[in-house]
């Protein structure tokens, strides 16, 4: 492979989304076990699969390793690994990982390297996060921030030029989502739009549905002994999280999907359709940013 991406998400609803916006623009699968991933990605992968000191972990650590959620490929030119790692709060796994990837592809002296590549590719991150209320300018800053303390030098990242090209042969870029025409949004205000579309009553069925919300049913009902007594009660400390569109998405999941998550809805739902993606202003700027990372120079 002469191209090796890494893209850094915040959750597997992401992950699907950029799937399927890599599938249509002609990306594949690539289902080849880990032993036949190219060098050094193989060796990495087999590491942290088996793990350190995994008899020390807990059952919901062990599960968190650092192994991307998807992987596809273009031709043999490149290879994009889709990452959920989590939002603000997973800053150091990010780290970890940012640290793991300049070892392998960061142009360095032999002997610096822990980990021999042999390879010659040419190795990209690509961080992709909600503007959420804080907006694309300071989703830009902070992610500039973060690179900047783990790579020890100035970073400058933003929406007019995302791509930073690191001096050791590593390229940082990022995209933030947020709603058409707006500084502020999250993925969701992408997503639902293209999957409401020609889908009306579908998702205007679901939307009714979401006025059953209860906010006084968001703790949790948990089993406790009370003066000496099994008993049930709300949990005001451990609550539940709702977010409409998601619910959204959800609900009308189950029209296609029984039983499946918005990740299985995203990614194989014909509420998205080649068409729709390809001719969609957001998904075309995410393609494009792809597109200049991994389709090799001529």
């Amino acid at each position: 492979m002469e191209k090796i991406l890494f893209a850094l998400c915040e959750g597997p609803h992401d992950v699907a989304f950029l799937y399927r916006i890599l599938r249509v623009n002609g990306l594949q699968k690539y289902s080849k076990p880990i032993g036949e991933f190219p060098d050094p990605l193989n060796k990495y992968f087999a590491s942290e699969a088996a793990g350190e000191g995994l008899e020390q972990l807990k059952l919901e650590e062990a599960r968190n390793r650092r192994l991307p959620s998807e992987v596809l490929a273009r031709g043999n030119d490149a290879l994009v690994l889709l990452y959920a790692i989590g939002g603000d709060s997973k800053a150091e796994f990010r780290r970890k990982l940012l640290q793991d990837i300049a070892r392998m592809y960061g142009r360095r002296p032999p002997e610096e390297k822990k980990i021999e590549t042999g390879t010659a590719a040419e190795c990209s991150v690509l961080y992709f996060f909600d503007a959420d209320s804080k907006g694309i300018a300071a989703r830009f800053q902070e992610i500039c921030r973060e690179l900047s303390g783990i790579l020890g030098l100035t970073v400058s990242l933003s929406a007019d030029s995302p791509q930073y090209r690191h001096s050791n042969g590593i390229t940082y870029a990022a995209y933030i989502f947020a709603e058409a025409g707006k500084q502020t949004g999250k993925l969701e205000n992408i997503l639902l739009p293209l999957m409401h579309r020609n889908n009306e009553e579908i998702f205007r069925q679901a939307e009714n549905y979401m006025e059953l919300h209860d906010p006084d049913r968001l703790p949790r009902l948990k089993v406790k002994i009370v003066g000496g007594q099994l008993t049930e009660i709300r949990d005001r400390n451990e609550k539940g999280i709702f977010h409409r569109d998601k619910s959204v998405i959800g609900v009308a999941a189950q029209l296609q999907n029984s039983g499946s998550t918005n990740t299985v809805c995203i990614k194989h739902s014909d509420y998205l359709t080649r068409n729709k993606i390809v001719s969609d202003p957001s998904c075309q700027e995410i393609w494009h940013t792809f597109e200049a990372l991994i389709v090799p120079t001529p």
